[in-house]
């Protein structure tokens, strides 16, 4: 199954600030969900590169993070709708922008 054109453009988004830090694809790896089809194909490519995919038990289904191989970098990787579910689970009036966004980095 190919991964949606929407899926790898969230994840070059949540790439290009750890990219400008300093981190390097090679040195980067996002982390899945066991079972997920990114974690079956081992990899996906990227605007940067090809950009390594590994299985967590501990991440819950539908999240993933990416994470330097030194540790610094890292930045979660979540759609808009993640948020405004966080804030309304929150009973928070806070609406962020509807567009996905960088977390930051380390």
């Amino acid at each position: 199954m190919a991964i949606s054109p929407k899926v790898i453009q969230l994840i070059d988004q949540k790439l290009a600030p750890l990219i400008r830090t300093g981190c390097r694809i090679d040195q980067i790896k996002m982390v899945c969900a066991t079972g997920t089809e990114l974690v079956k194909q081992g990899s996906v490519e990227t605007g940067f590169g090809k950009l390594r995919v590994e299985p967590s038990n501990f991440v819950p289904q539908g999240k993933s993070y990416l994470i330097e191989d030194r540790y610094r970098g890292f930045t979660w990787v979540r759609s808009s709708k993640d948020k405004e579910r966080k804030h309304s689970d929150n009973k928070s009036n806070i609406r962020e922008d509807p567009q996905p966004s960088a977390e930051g980095s380390l």
